[in-house]
């Protein structure tokens, strides 16, 4: 091959001039009295790192170097390559090694507001369904390491893996559609934490301040070009991530309970971090446990709900009859119920076993709220109340009290 690319340069440059140095290296288009340090260079004299070394200062060509690879294959040829290359080294090396060492940076005192610039750029298609990939990385050999790795900083030799990965990022990692995978790990060992507490006993409130919606998303454009002229759109048009409907939390209004969850991007977009939030149901879960265990164990003690648990057993825009607690009862007892905002008369009522009414009560709050019958004004026994709202029976329940 390396000969092969000599004739092409001769043959294209068939007027150039060749030069061969006292030390054997040939360089093309170049004369001058300084040493050709590569083996074979084009437009100058290389460097001492480079056997083969070309350089194009001419603004009207795009490609510094081309390699086509035409013809029809044999059937007894499953490969064709445009470039192929193989780099060994002494095992007793320390040196980095690179199949290929790509870079593409605007230097200092040059205009870095437009342009592009890919370090790689491939594309491939049209192949075998399934099996077309602009890129492929494959972690070869016995130790750690990635088949593609990527960073976001200046990482120029790349960083320790620990592991083996066929993907490893340091840095975010953004995709605008949707992400498979068959499990999700979050890095949650002690030994890389710090000023660690435990969550305090606030959890349900904040838990039932937030608002859980479900949406659309947005079409979105975005710049496709060297300018803001060019834009393209953020989904395709078949994205799933449009057609369907989706639920979840604003950013907006978690971020005024839980502003730890809430991230802003580089694109000044806010972003919610729902792994978190789990940690916070679980502490919910534990808190509501402790109060149903505690009105369960105090049978003969009137024990009042919390806002909070009382918020998270009734949500309905419904009335709602909740049973006395505690029952049986020898002193006092609480009913609990739920009257919506735009009940006009609700009203509690107290009958015997045979049907005459013993009690009534004109509930005059709305929303959640208590009714707190004394033992004291009764006789032992069972007795039935009924909640009616707007001449409408919500609910009846049996209470009992024992002298």
């Amino acid at each position: 091959m390396f000969f092969s690319l000599i004739c092409i340069c001769c043959f294209n440059s068939a007027f150039s001039q060749l030069e061969v140095g006292s030390n054997g290296n040939v360089a093309v288009k170049y004369s001058g009295n300084s040493t050709i340090k590569s083996n074979f260079s084009i437009n100058g004299v290389g460097d001492n790192e480079s056997c083969t070394s070309i350089t194009s200062g001419v603004e009207s060509q795009d490609v510094g170097l081309r390699l086509i690879k035409t013809g029809t294959v044999s059937n007894n040829n499953n490969y064709t390559r445009g470039i192929y290359c193989t780099v060994t080294q002494d095992a007793t090396s320390p040196r980095m090694a690179y199949g290929i060492y790509a870079r593409a940076y605007k230097g200092s005192g040059v205009d870095t507001s437009n342009g592009r610039s890919y370090g790689v750029y491939a594309y491939a298609g049209n192949s075998t369904s399934g099996w077309n990939y602009g890129v492929f990385g494959s972690l070869y050999g016995n130790n750690n390491g990635a088949g593609v790795f990527g960073s976001s900083s200046s990482l120029d030799g790349g960083m320790n893996t620990y592991g083996k990965y066929a993907g490893y990022f340091h840095g975010n990692v953004k995709s605008t559609d949707a992400m498979y995978a068959t499990v999700y790990n979050t890095t949650s060992d002690y030994r890389l934490k710090e000023n660690i507490e435990s969550v305090g006993s606030e959890s349900v409130d904040k838990i039932m301040k937030l608002n859980v919606v479900k949406y659309n998303l947005k079409q979105l454009s975005i710049d496709a070009g060297d300018t803001a002229t060019v834009q393209v759109d953020y989904y395709t048009n078949e994205s799933k991530i449009l057609q369907r409907k989706h639920y979840g939390l604003l950013a907006q209004e978690l971020q005024e309970i839980y502003p730890d969850l809430v991230y802003e991007g580089e694109d000044g977009y806010l972003s919610v971090n729902y792994m978190e939030i789990i940690p916070l149901l679980i502490k919910t879960v534990q808190e509501l446990q402790t109060q149903v265990n505690n009105l369960t164990s105090s049978p003969k003690k009137t024990v009042l709900m919390e806002e909070g648990t009382w918020n998270m057993m009734n949500t309905n825009t419904t009335a709602y009859l909740h049973q006395n607690n505690p029952n049986p009862f020898t002193e006092n007892t609480a009913i609990m119920c739920f009257i919506p905002k735009d009940i006009v008369n609700a009203v509690l009522y107290i009958y015997d076993l045979n049907g005459r009414q013993i009690e009534s009560r004109n509930i005059s709050e709305r929303g959640n709220t208590n009714i707190i019958i004394e033992g004291n004004s009764l006789d032992a026994g069972i007795y039935i109340y009924s909640l009616i709202a707007d001449g409408v029976v919500v609910d009846t329940k049996r209470m009992i009290l024992t002298k």
